[in-house]
């Protein structure tokens, strides 16, 4: 059976693509005001996403924490040569997180996280360009992580999660650049799968050698989600071709390794570092396997595994309020000449700004994240239609603002 491997992931109610990849840094409105540097920062529920063995080190018996973002972002498109331009055309987004962890003693941790770490939606204008490569896309994904943590002194503390994952997809495109109806409609297909399943694990350890140093690192490994029975649906078609179809794909999400450490070198200031690495290097190629009379489609991706280096500040005014800021780069997997407008990833270079404000036990955090694509010229030159290989090149823009909440209790 062939692979379907779609450039698209979308958190649970859809963004349009903004950082390298589909990988998307919004699992916690603390952590996001100092860049999402977490893997060493151990200050509430949050760590069950960022290094889930930190929860060993947080004060209390039980942690809560939820939030979400309202991501509001845009990619622009420019060919000079032929004078086409197009934008995206994204609905606000609305992602969302829940973190809990548990102190049964001294040495025993319990916790569970339920977040989206991937997402990429994208909606052309109608009759772009582009549209034989994608009109719009969106898969919904969420993560389930209970986690076991062991606190083995207090120096030391490990971590092992199992991660159970849902989704669905959805992707629509024309069927070529010249196929119509009889009417003259373009013949376009939309791609559909739902209740797709999968499952993973994660392991973290934390050293923390004194109150004023600790080190992170936080292994969470590729899921492949398993659609086997995606159903296909042609519209505006010709009568010669057929109605719907079914395919069956393979879809990953690649293994992601992050290491941090966050240092006080004042009492009331926290400065944080991190290095996330994400294998894209999984995604080979974007192949559709049709089971009936629709030819099977492959399309090479042969994307690069990147870094995203993060750098946060976290400083205590007073008793009952926190200020953050940060920054991080985020790397683009996709190399020259297989720039496609599916996921259409940027280098970009991201601000953040945050605070949290404590009342009794409770907390409410806020940040705002600034997204700045650096500007490409780029094709995407390994489209099949018939004999010729046409490449679709074009200049892109991207940029997001995005602010984000949340919500703490610890008992």
């Amino acid at each position: 059976m062939k692979k379907l491997i779609f450039t698209f992931v979308l958190i649970l109610f859809g963004f349009s693509a903004f950082a390298g990849g589909y990988r998307v840094a919004l699992q916690g409105a603390r952590m996001l005001g100092m860049a999402h540097a977490g893997t060493a920062m151990f200050s509430n529920a949050e760590t069950m996403f960022f290094n889930p063995s930190g929860a060993a080190y947080l004060d209390g018996n039980f942690h809560f924490s939820f939030g979400m973002s309202l991501v509001m972002s845009n990619v622009k498109y420019q060919n000079e040569t032929y004078l086409w331009t197009a934008r995206t055309q994204n609905p606000v987004g609305t992602p969302f997180y829940l973190y809990a962890t548990y102190k049964e003693n001294d040495h025993l941790y319990f916790g569970l996280a339920v977040y989206t770490p991937f997402g990429n939606s994208v909606k052309w204008e109608d009759g772009w360009a582009g549209a034989h490569l994608v009109n719009h896309i969106s898969l919904k994904t969420i993560y389930f992580q209970p986690a076991v943590i062991y606190k083995f002194n207090e120096y030391f503390s490990a971590s092992l999660s199992f991660i159970m994952a849902t989704g669905s997809v959805i992707y629509n495109k024309d069927i070529n650049r010249f196929m119509t109806d009889y009417d003259g409609n373009k013949t376009d297909i939309t791609l559909q799968a739902e209740g797709i399943t999968a499952s993973g694990y994660a392991l973290s350890l934390t050293v923390k050698p004194d109150d004023r140093v600790s080190f992170g690192l936080h292994y969470r490994s590729k899921v492949l989600f398993k659609a086997r029975y995606g159903k296909a649906v042609i519209n505006d078609r010709p009568d010669f071709f057929p109605e719907t179809d079914a395919f069956s794909a393979t879809l990953p999400m690649p293994a992601e390794l992050s290491v941090g450490v966050a240092i006080k070198p004042l009492k009331n200031f926290t400065l944080a570092f991190d290095i996330n690495r994400t294998y894209w290097s999984v995604y080979e190629s974007l192949d559709i396997d049709f089971k009936t009379r629709l030819p099977d489609n492959k399309m090479p991706k042969n994307w690069n595994d990147t870094y995203t280096y993060r750098l946060g500040a976290e400083y205590q005014l007073g008793e009952k309020l926190l200020l953050r800021g940060g920054y991080y780069y985020d790397q683009s997997p996709v190399p020259s000449s297989y720039f496609s407008p599916e996921t259409p990833s940027l280098n970009t270079n991201n601000y953040t700004f945050g605070f949290t404000y404590n009342y009794n036990k409770f907390a409410f955090d806020f940040a705002l994240l600034y997204v700045n694509g650096k500007e490409r010229t780029d094709s995407y030159d390994y489209y099949k239609e018939g004999l010729s290989a046409p490449r679709f090149e074009g200049t892109y823009v991207s940029n997001a603002i995005i602010p984000s909440f949340g919500f703490n209790v610890k008992l």
